[in-house]
């Protein structure tokens, strides 16, 4: 029996779009598992629905084994869910992780909590870390990076080392509370916001190439004239992803 080409190219069209399903299918239960993890620290569950993680890390393109670096890890709610998500042969490298009960008899292995230091030195850090060129897959700063030029922290310097350190293609996600798009970083003292047009601008001109963004932590109700707290978790947030361009 002869197959047309026409019938051959739709039957062709239908495997694809099957394989295209379950990958689709199964990237979603991967996230899906990180989230819903019985291992995860009972009080962070209170967070997910103001955080969105179940939006936030597929946007991430984060997979095992990845190797990531967060800066500004603090109680580590995002260093818990990245170390389910990268699995036992990835690595999260956390910087300033401040509640230590997280890595208690070693209940995330694969997450190195970095000395504390200045971000002022963050490239020595790197080194003795052996995070050496191309090696990070991905680097997440989450609603830090306005206190990071508030304490005179982000610099050209910052960037040029973290572009280092990822490989070509790799990712830079941002999330952080949204002031007015052009007001630059008038606000991020008073109101802990920043001008998300601003952070666009330095990381292209760090050489980083905007990758999209997410809308699904953005909040109309928000005029940005009200401190990030006023909204309890809910303010409006813009998450930007960056990439490194391949060689």
């Amino acid at each position: 029996m002869k197959i047309s080409k026409v019938k051959l190219f739709n039957i062709i069209s239908l495997i694809m779009l099957g394989f295209s399903l379950s990958f689709q299918i199964n990237a979603s239960n991967v996230y899906e598992g990180v989230v819903n993890n019985p291992e995860r620290l009972k009080s962070d569950f209170a967070y997910d629905e103001k955080r969105k993680p179940i939006d936030i890390l597929p946007f991430t393109q984060i997979k095992a084994g990845d190797k990531v670096l967060e800066l500004g890890a603090g109680g580590g709610y995002t260093t818990e869910l990245l170390s389910f998500l990268v699995g036992k042969s990835g690595k999260v490298y956390a910087h300033f992780l401040y509640k230590k009960e997280r890595l208690e008899n070693n209940r995330l292995p694969n997450v190195i909590s970095l000395r504390e230091h200045s971000l002022n030195e963050h490239g020595k850090v790197l080194t003795e870390n052996k995070i050496q060129s191309d090696k990070l897959d991905a680097i997440i700063i989450f609603f830090v990076l306005h206190d990071m030029y508030l304490n005179n922290e982000m610099s050209d310097e910052l960037l040029t080392n973290l572009k280092a350190a990822l490989k070509p293609g790799g990712s830079v996600i941002i999330l952080d509370n949204a002031a007015k798009p052009d007001s630059g970083l008038a606000n991020i003292g008073d109101l802990h916001r920043i001008g998300e047009n601003f952070v666009k601008a330095e990381m292209e001109k760090a050489g980083f190439v905007f990758d999209g963004e997410t809308k699904v932590l953005r909040n109309k109700q928000d005029d940005h004239t009200k401190p990030w707290g006023h909204f309890e978790g809910l303010q409006d947030r813009f998450a930007y992803r960056f990439k490194k361009r391949k060689m």
